[in-house]
């Protein structure tokens, strides 16, 4: 038996279904800035990297995050692309739209050979233009009520199912760099555009996302903790330590806001 059939990968994909599927619900349901932090937690690349850990231990990891760091600027460009996209088109061409932005950045990444330094630099560089560039984006707006679709479930374990399977085929054909780009494809995002858009109107769908980008700076520095810690410790203790950061720096960020919203006037009776 391979890794590539039965019950082993059966199992990945279930288990990384049940993760998305949970988050991605509990996201669009809590409005655009808990539910950008919702969905900006490893909630599909977190199951996968358990995944890779299993099959091929911590110095992989090591080296595929180190390549996830520098992907994360493919996410940042799936984001702007589907802000700019949703404010006039309809969900298939704006979600058309970011997907291809982000393969175009996922494709160019592979031309060379990143290093640490490098994919962080890059990682900081594109989330600090996009953060400024797409603000205007970012407008809290009040969270309508989504009725549940048929296909919700279904839609979400397939796109699992997909990042799984190209992962687990990457890691083993082309090594650690191309199963780290594969690993950080925005499944959440990308169930949030189908589920969101159609009934909430794409100005909500892109402000949901647009907020995720600072909670993706987390994601980025979790990854970095990664490639750096499963360089020195086991795959499980430095898995375990990203996770950590990524709760963490989501967790600040909410704090924050909280803070923000109790010191913000309120209107006059």
């Amino acid at each position: 038996m391979t890794e590539l059939d039965g019950p082993m990968l059966v199992a990945k994909i279930a288990a990384a279904a049940i993760i998305v599927v949970t988050a991605s619900r509990a996201a669009e349901r809590a409005g655009p800035l808990f539910g950008a932090l919702i969905a900006t937690l490893p909630v599909s690349t977190g199951p996968v990297y358990v995944f890779l850990a299993l099959d091929h231990g911590a110095a992989f990891i090591s080296e595929s995050a180190r390549m996830s760091v520098a992907a994360t600027a493919a996410t940042a460009a799936f984001v702007a692309a589907h802000a700019l996209a949703a404010q006039r088109l309809a969900t298939p061409a704006s979600l058309a739209f970011a997907t291809l932005a982000w393969f175009a950045v996922a494709l160019a990444l592979q031309l060379r050979d990143w290093s640490f330094a490098e994919a962080c630099l890059l990682f900081a560089g594109v989330f600090v233009a996009a953060i400024r560039a797409l603000r205007r984006f970012a407008v809290a707006r009040e969270a309508p009520p989504v009725p549940r679709a048929r296909f919700d479930l279904a839609l979400r374990a397939l796109l699992v199912a997909g990042v799984v399977v190209a992962t687990t085929v990457a890691s083993h054909a082309f090594g650690p760099s191309v199963a780290g780009v594969f690993a950080t494809y925005p499944v959440v995002f990308t169930s949030l555009v189908v589920i969101l858009q159609p009934r909430c109107g794409g100005r909500f769908t892109a402000s949901v996302l647009v907020n995720g980008l600072q909670g993706l700076l987390g994601f980025g520095l979790a990854l970095a903790v990664l490639h750096l810690a499963a360089a020195r410790l086991s795959a499980t203790a430095a898995l375990l330590v990203a996770l950590a950061v990524a709760i963490g720096w989501n967790a600040m960020l909410l704090l924050l806001n909280l803070r923000r919203v109790r010191r913000a006037p309120r209107p006059q009776d």
